[in-house]
């Protein structure tokens, strides 16, 4: 076989001085498999087509008027005409949404513990000393008891 024709291949022959095209641990394709849309997509084609003839004169618009132009200004008019509902759809659409902001007690950040925080913190005098992997080796062993009464009842 010509070198040409093994140029760029990984053949069983040709694997020499090859390395992988990415690092360990990273990966060839970080954004993953893309999403299908057919709805979407199907929607968005429809959206951006002008209206039929007939819809345009019965509606008085230009026959180059597209579907969502036509949705756009009924949903405006709804709005005008005092639907809530519809004034917030434009203001989501037009601003974006509110943003909400989230806190912990009393208005302070939350908190995120980890899991031996927590079974350090269930800790009484007595047992202050055990080890947390100990504390949660005895609250699995009490849920496994609870749930094998369930079963046997």
């Amino acid at each position: 076989m010509p070198d040409s024709e093994q140029d760029g291949q990984n053949t069983g022959k040709n694997t020499a001085g090859l390395r992988p095209p990415w690092k360990p641990g990273e990966s060839g394709n970080p954004g993953g498999r893309p999403r299908r849309k057919p709805l979407s997509d199907a929607y968005a084609a429809l959206l951006d087509k002008p209206i039929p003839s007939d819809m345009a004169r019965q509606l008085k618009l230009d026959e180059s008027t597209t579907y969502a132009q036509v949705i756009a200004m009924s949903l405006v008019r709804e709005a005008v005409k005092g639907k809530v509902q519809a004034a917030a759809e434009v203001a989501d659409r037009v601003e974006g949404k509110i943003t909400q902001p989230i806190s912990g007690p009393d208005e302070g950040p939350i908190v995120v513990r980890s899991l031996n925080d927590f079974y350090a913190g269930l800790a009484t005098k007595d047992d202050s000393k055990e080890s947390v992997t100990n504390k949660s080796t005895k609250l699995n062993r009490r849920k496994q008891t609870k749930r094998s009464q369930k079963s046997a009842a």
